[in-house]
């Protein structure tokens, strides 16, 4: 009996530890966008700040079981650029933002990833463009439109 009780504290222990890892390899994007009102607001970058661009790094993280999403790490760097550069000013000013991620559907049957932080700001949207690039929606789910410089949509690294 204690060999039986045993062997059914293992398996519970073993099933808690593998639900509660997450994926050890996120999958990564990347990007460089204008520093507009919108991003500025999803980032919680104050309006006083200088800001032309903002360099993105968004890591997504699933369970290693079902590969359904769990968790989000983006971090992100705003300022203005270096000229003749792909840096920034003075080294420009760091943010990360984390918490859980969802998938969803829009009206128009694409893929939503909704990232939700964990302090209280506004969720970020990106629809899925295919399987390595994303592209930010704004509050009304529309696509973003950038400019010559820079575009908002996230290629994987």
């Amino acid at each position: 009996m204690t060999l039986l009780r045993n062997c059914l504290l293992l398996g519970v222990l073993i099933t808690f530890v593998q639900a509660s890892r997450i994926s050890p390899d996120p999958t990564v994007f990347w990007a460089t966008s204008p520093c507009d009102q919108i991003p500025r607001s999803m980032l919680a970058i104050p309006a006083t700040a200088e800001c032309k661009m903002i360099r993105w790094e968004l890591a997504l993280l699933r369970d290693p079981r079902n590969q359904n999403p769990t968790f989000y790490k983006l971090n992100y760097t705003y300022g203005i650029s270096k000229p003749a550069t792909t840096d920034f000013m003075n080294n420009g000013t760091k943010g990360t933002k984390e918490g859980n991620w969802t998938m969803l559907k829009n009206g128009q049957n694409k893929t939503v990833y909704r990232l939700s932080p964990a302090e209280v700001t506004p969720a970020i949207s990106f629809v899925r463009l295919d399987d390595k690039l994303l592209h930010l929606l704004d509050s009304d789910g529309k696509l973003m439109i950038g400019h010559g410089g820079w575009s908002y949509t996230l290629n994987m690294k």
